[in-house]
């Protein structure tokens, strides 16, 4: 079994994720901030459509391979660091609409650190069991 990555793919795509959401959750205040603005139309994110092209369109690197078997694995760069976000315009804003976004965005951002948390007790598990052997 090969040495276990610190920083994956996976971690990556939860970082983008909740890059993507904490920029959602200042798009839906604003949005609810300017409720009774006139003229005012409200902002969304497209996060879900590009992280999905993203993924079927081959955007992610390929990983690197090893000119020696002694030398460490590289860590892959973080695929989603310069995807800039894609706004779209909602229209006029619309409270339960709002409300209903921010309430999705709340439940995705905690399920995205739930995940990362999980992640990361197993690494911790690893090393932790790792070391009692000895």
């Amino acid at each position: 079994m090969g040495p276990m990555k610190l920083i994956d793919q996976t971690s990556n795509l939860i970082e983008a994720n909740l890059d993507r959401r904490n920029t959602s959750q200042r798009l839906i205040s604003r949005n609810l901030a300017n409720v009774d603005t006139p003229g005012y139309r409200g902002t969304n994110l497209e996060f879900e459509r590009q992280l999905r092209a993203a993924l079927e369109g081959g955007v992610l690197p390929e990983p690197l391979a090893r000119t020696h078997p002694n030398h460490l694995p590289l860590e892959p760069e973080r695929p989603f660091a310069q995807a800039r976000p894609v706004y779209m315009d909602t229209g006029p804003v619309q409270l339960d609409i709002e409300m209903s976004r921010l309430a999705e965005n709340n439940i995705m951002f905690n399920a995205m650190v739930q995940l990362l948390t999980k992640k990361y007790s197993g690494l911790k598990n690893a090393i932790n069991e790792g070391g009692a052997g000895k």
